[in-house]
């Protein structure tokens, strides 16, 4: 027996093995199966990167299946490059070579250090680079002169080409200025439009590349405007109701203009600049400059609240105009009705000077230009009348709370630098004749809305005598000398070709035309929530009307007819107008808004 014992070991080792495999998670029952090799995986971004000569791109390598995240960088074939096709270094950053190869092109590689066999790969373009110095100026009307220069890098030849907004040095086109082959660039005689525009330099070597300057031209810029005066204050300034705060919130306009009704003088502005959207009550002061550039202080009053036209509850919902006048207060304001930057230039600054003291009716293409408190002095072309629009008021300054008011036989003017929130109140005339148009008071960043001037004056009747109205005080017939260059010179309402958007004259029978068509079908496309005003503007054919559609670009609006009584219509997408009452910035510890 005790011999035995030993030759029966291995038996039972094999049978407990047997056994124990038999179990779920010693591999019973089947063969073991081998772990999975991951594959080794690389993406590279950008794929395509151009790259001027001397300048930076970073690349950046993703490596997945693997924990070994690091890539070798190659250009051309060569790790880390060369200074003929650029370098790059162990993070990535590819830098071009300081001149442009031929072919000027690269290719930038990442190698998996994990796995040498997977690579990813980018394209890289080199080219000229130009760089303009100054990057931004402002300038003043005039000739005033500022000298670019240019830097060309990656090429020998270092020559630019100068255009001022696209026009070549020579072009017989002043409208934007103009500049010598050596970058000596000399401002225009007037404000152009747009008044901002661009200085370019561009590469003789690669006429593809260039670079630009941004170039302001103003003539005397908006902080005249804006600027506290010494009595008699000249207008088209900052200014408004003493008491125009509410909840932490501080609001101003422009005081646009002198009249006079029945011996006295006034100034006239909106009403909800001066009579704070309906709620001032008579002598409330007005004061220059308006709260919004007092820090939320009233400055000197230069005259007292008197009477408005109504925004709310007018027959028919439809308001005559947002309007309101203020007794001036004796010797606070100049008695000849001088508007800031309204007359001739000199040394590159308009100087103050009087409307016209007769009145003209707006007209499609229209030359006009207005002094107001945000954007100074800007000229521009009428682009629509006859417009039934509705405008969005806050209650009160600042007020999350606002009400519509409508209003009909509207001007338009389409520009995105014709004004701004603070150009409330701001009189509007002719650019040629100084004659009041209209009265500012409404836009959005793309439109300005204004009251005809006519029935502004014929809303502020004498209460005491109803048939004596408002009228101007002014002088002669004069050309706003900042804006006039602008049209060259040309006269009556047809429209410069040099003018950006240039609207065209439009023949009275036409217009009659489309007015009609448009009061037969105002009120059904007004019906629309998402239409907010409907006008008479040109068309696309020379000579013709259309009625402008105005569509909240915010809301989705029924298909509008291809025409209406046989006018064409043009839609145009713009923000909800408003009344220009826009919170600017903080001012402890009250918060600004511009009407």
């Amino acid at each position: 027996m005790g011999e035995a014992m030993p030759s029966r070991v291995p038996i039972l080792v094999a049978v407990l093995v047997s056994f124990l495999l038999s179990f779920p998670g010693c591999g019973g029952g089947s063969s073991p199966v081998p772990p999975q090799r991951v594959s080794v995986g690389i993406v590279i971004s950008p794929t395509h990167a151009t790259v001027p000569a001397g300048s930076t791109q970073f690349f950046f390598a993703s490596v997945t299946g693997t924990t070994n995240l690091a890539v070798t960088w190659q250009v051309n074939g060569v790790t880390g490059g060369n200074a003929t096709l650029g370098t790059i270094s162990a993070s990535g950053v590819y830098t071009a070579p300081n001149t442009v190869p031929n072919p000027p092109a690269a290719t930038v590689r990442a190698i998996s250090q994990a796995d040498a066999t997977k690579t990813a790969s980018a394209s890289v373009t080199i080219t000229i680079a130009v760089s303009v110095s100054p990057l931004s100026v402002i300038l003043n009307v005039g000739g005033t002169q500022q000298q670019f220069d240019a830097v060309v890098t990656g090429t020998g030849n270092t020559g630019v080409d100068w255009t001022v907004n696209g026009f070549s040095p020579g072009d017989p086109n002043t409208t934007f200025g103009t500049i010598t082959a050596s970058g000596l660039y000399s401002s225009p005689n007037s404000i152009p439009n747009p008044p901002n525009f661009q200085v370019t330099a561009t590469s003789q070597a690669d006429p593809t590349q260039a670079s630009g300057a941004r170039v302001v031209i103003e003539a005397g810029g908006p902080g005249v405007n804006q600027a506290a005066q010494t009595a008699p204050i000249k207008l088209g300034t900052s200014g408004g109701n003493a008491k125009d705060s509410s909840a932490g919130f501080c609001c101003s306009g422009t005081l646009g203009a002198l009249v006079t009704r029945g011996g006295v003088d006034f100034i006239l502005s909106n009403n909800h600049v001066l009579a704070r959207s309906d709620q001032a009550i008579a002598g409330e002061p007005i004061t220059q400059p308006g709260l919004v550039d007092n820090s939320c202080t009233p400055a000197t009053p230069v005259a007292n609240f008197t009477q408005k036209v109504k925004l709310k509850n007018n027959p028919n919902n439809i308001a005559p105009a947002d309007a309101a006048l203020a007794q001036v207060i004796s010797g606070e304001v100049d008695p000849t009705g001088a508007i800031l930057q309204l007359g001739a230039v000199t040394g590159g600054l308009a100087q103050p000077a009087p409307p016209a003291s007769t009145i003209v009716a707006p007209a499609i293409g229209m030359q006009v230009a207005k002094s107001g408190r945000t954007t100074g002095l800007t000229c521009d072309l009428i682009e629509a009348t006859n417009v039934t629009v509705q405008v969005r008021y806050e209650n009160t300054c600042g007020s999350k709370t606002t009400f519509l008011v409508t209003y009909d036989n509207q001007v338009e003017i389409a520009s995105g630098t014709f004004s701004a929130a603070g150009d409330s109140g701001s009189l509007i005339v002719n650019a040629l004749t100084a004659e009041p148009v209209a009265l500012l008071f409404a836009g959005d960043n793309t439109s300005t809305i204004a009251n005809p001037i006519q029935a502004v004056l014929a809303a502020l009747p004498d209460p005491q005598h109803p048939t004596v109205f408002p009228t101007f005080v002014g002088g002669a017939k004069h050309p706003v000398s900042g804006c006039t260059g602008t049209f060259n010179g040309s006269s009556g309402v047809n429209a410069s070709t040099s003018m950006a958007g240039t609207v065209t004259r439009v023949a009275d029978e036409e217009i009659d035309r489309a007015a009609n068509a448009k009061r037969n079908h105002v009120a059904a496309l007004m019906a629309d929530p998402a239409i907010i005003g409907v006008g008479v503007g040109a068309g696309d054919t020379p000579g013709e009307a259309a009625i402008i559609v105005f569509a909240d670009e915010t809301k989705s609006h029924r298909p509008v007819p291809a025409t209406l009584d046989g006018v064409k219509t043009k839609v145009r997408k713009v923000e909800p107008f408003h009344a220009f009452e826009l919170p600017y910035c903080s001012a402890q510890p009250r918060s600004i808004s511009l009407r």
